[in-house]
């Protein structure tokens, strides 16, 4: 998954869990109902100035709009495994495996 896409996914899921629709958000962060529009489709990404109104607005720190590899299914965690142990040297690798084996 991309960044905007991820982004959009949480910034979506944020909102709804504070009880906001986008018109109200817009509003509250003073862009068209649009432009959230916009981002929570990924078809758009926020300015600094935005990402501050927006959690601001939604009473968040950034870090919850960029937290969403917490969301990652058991398939999407042993997909990522895979690519990164395929791409470690063979002393990486053996120190991964000596670790793993301990669990």
């Amino acid at each position: 998954m991309n960044l905007k896409k991820a982004f959009a996914e949480k910034l979506k899921e944020i909102r709804k869990s504070k009880g906001l629709t986008q018109e109200q958000l817009a509003e509250l962060v003073n862009v068209a109902p649009r432009h959230i529009s916009f981002i929570e489709t990924a078809r758009s990404f926020p300015s600094s100035d935005l990402l501050e109104r927006l959690c601001m607005a939604l009473n968040i720190n950034y870090s919850m709009l960029f937290d969403y590899d917490n969301d990652l299914t058991r398939e999407e965690i042993i997909e990522r495994i895979f690519k990164t142990v395929n791409n470690l040297d063979n002393k990486k690798l053996k120190y991964i495996y000596k670790m793993v084996s301990e669990l």
